[in-house]
């Protein structure tokens, strides 16, 4: 009985050593990755100002464009109208207390301006189509009218 009491004690003393020496030992180790909690409070700062700046410039509101910091850093992501507006929005990030670099991947937005429609025929009456379903339901022995379109026509490639 003895033996089993020291046994224990001695079993339970060294359990006790190796809980609190690997346990302790996480901390003495930091991966150079990982932020500290106050980095992390900076960085939301540093994203709450940027955002601010963006969205109370005067000329421009910066509603499609996105935040993200990470140790200073500041990058910027999202949409705008013209080349003018990206560097903008680079100048006023920089400005900001706390930023160290700016990493500007604002994208331009396509010009829709200069597309042609695609679709259906502009001439093309949309009615038709819904008085064509509701003349189908209502008597089955009417025939639908469609529209006819008429080809262009054929084009010689030796007549100038």
């Amino acid at each position: 009985m003895r033996n089993l009491n020291k046994f224990m004690l001695v079993t339970s003393l060294t359990a006790a050593a190796a809980v609190t020496c690997l346990t302790g030992c996480q901390t003495w180790e930091r991966r150079s990755s990982e932020r500290t909690a106050g980095r992390v409070v900076d960085d939301h700062q540093i994203t709450s100002n940027v955002r601010s700046e963006l969205r109370h410039e005067p000329v421009y509101k910066f509603t499609d464009v996105d935040v993200r910091t990470f140790n200073g850093v500041v990058q910027l992501s999202g949409f705008v109208n013209t080349e003018e507006q990206k560097r903008k929005a680079e100048e006023l990030a920089q400005q900001v207390p706390g930023v160290i670099q700016v990493e500007n991947a604002i994208s331009l937005k396509p010009n829709t301006g200069n597309y042609a429609p695609t679709g259906r025929n502009q001439n093309y009456n949309r009615n038709q189509n819904y008085n064509y379903n509701r003349e189908n339901q209502s008597s089955s022995s009417t025939t639908p009218t469609t529209p006819t379109r008429t080809p262009p026509p054929p084009t010689n490639p030796n007549q100038q």
